[in-house]
């Protein structure tokens, strides 16, 4: 919290707030102006959070100001390898980076180490779709989340990430598993985006085992959960997969195949319409 005083006086400053009022009835004013002048490192946590209500700021803003506006490495490499759609060769290689940049300096952050050991599974994967390999690197986080009697975000976040890489069978104990967590999140904000990706990835499972049923299933729950959520590229992919699980189902798909290209051409994601064009003509033959 060294520099958490300074931050707190500019924002506080900026906002027109006095010392006596984001002080009331939580500190003394004489204690609250040492913490802004640096001179009282013992605030907890909890008494920081109160300030901050006063102040109209979350604590993910005021780290990222302290930050000076940037994102702390270790949200940043959070956040980017939670959002990614697809396994893209080349974000992965940056996430990587990232990582290897933020453990020289904190080795022991389990979270990243987890998210570095997936990321290159997914690596693996994506440069020589070798799924042996990948689930031995892979393979440890789940036996070890498997044995947890609860889930927290970050783990449920996890699981997904290593979803695609594990058989079928194992892959839909880790969708349930998680599911039975998930429960407990169901008014936390964004909660549907996660239900999402694993739909999609289990989707994506079915379809390689040519079981075009229970991949229809997952699409039309996740295509539900895209529409409330506003997410137009899953939904673009949740399309297409639609359109190929009702191809092989013997009836026309192109209708839904169409939809979905269109919509990724609009948004510009010329990569994954690439990905997922040979994904149909994978699926045709």
């Amino acid at each position: 919290m060294n520099n958490y005083g300074k931050t707190l006086k500019k924002i506080r400053v900026g906002k027109g707030f006095s010392q006596k009022y984001v002080s009331n009835n939580i500190c003394t004013q004489g204690n609250f102006s040492k913490f802004e002048l640096g001179e009282n490192k013992d605030i907890k946590h909890s008494t920081l959070s109160e300030f901050l209500v006063r102040i109209e700021t979350s604590y993910e803003e005021f780290r990222y100001i302290d930050n000076g506006y940037i994102m702390p490495l270790r949200d940043e490499i959070i956040t980017n390898f939670y959002n990614q759609t697809y396994n893209n060769s080349e974000n992965l290689l940056q996430l990587q980076r990232s990582c290897i940049s933020f453990l020289k300096e904190f080795p022991d952050d389990n979270l990243i180490n987890k998210i570095f050991i997936i990321i290159k599974s997914l690596t693996i994967l994506a440069n020589t779709n070798d799924f042996h390999s990948a689930k031995l690197l892979a393979e440890p986080i789940w036996t070890e989340l498997s044995r947890r009697d609860d889930l927290y975000l970050s783990d449920i976040f996890l699981l997904n990430s290593i979803l695609y890489i594990f058989p079928i069978e194992t892959a839909v104990e880790m969708k349930k598993f998680a599911f039975r967590h998930i429960e407990k999140y169901k008014n936390f904000q964004n909660i549907n985006r996660i239900k999402i990706n694993f739909l999609i990835n289990l989707s994506l499972l079915y379809l390689k085992n040519h079981d075009y049923h229970m991949a229809l299933k997952q699409l039309e729950n996740s295509i539900e959960l895209c529409k409330i959520e506003k997410l137009f590229i899953n939904l673009s992919i949740c399309y297409i997969r639609k359109g190929i699980c009702l191809n092989n189902l013997g009836h026309c798909g192109l209708y839904w195949q169409t939809k979905g290209m269109n919509m990724l051409e609009v948004l510009d994601e010329i990569e994954l319409l690439s990905i997922l064009e040979t994904e149909i003509d994978k699926c045709s033959n």
